[in-house]
């Protein structure tokens, strides 16, 4: 289960994070760059046979099965 607030409290937080960081090195976020704020689960293993669904509010969800 996870939240996008588990990302810095927001997932803009990261984002603002990170143009500060580029903003320190003299560099900058291009305009219409696609950028991800970050994984909102832990990593988990996955062994052969493991069976993953994710489900995503309103959207739908994916599955997958790992095999050898």
């Amino acid at each position: 289960m996870g939240a996008s607030a588990a990302v810095l409290g927001h997932p803009a937080e990261a984002i603002a994070m990170l143009v500060n960081i580029l903003s320190d090195m003299g560099e900058e976020l291009p305009a219409g760059s696609f950028v991800m704020s970050g994984g909102i689960t832990e990593a988990i293993a996955v062994q052969p046979g493991d069976s993953i669904i994710a489900r995503f509010q309103e959207l739908g969800s994916v599955s997958m099965r790992f095999v050898e």
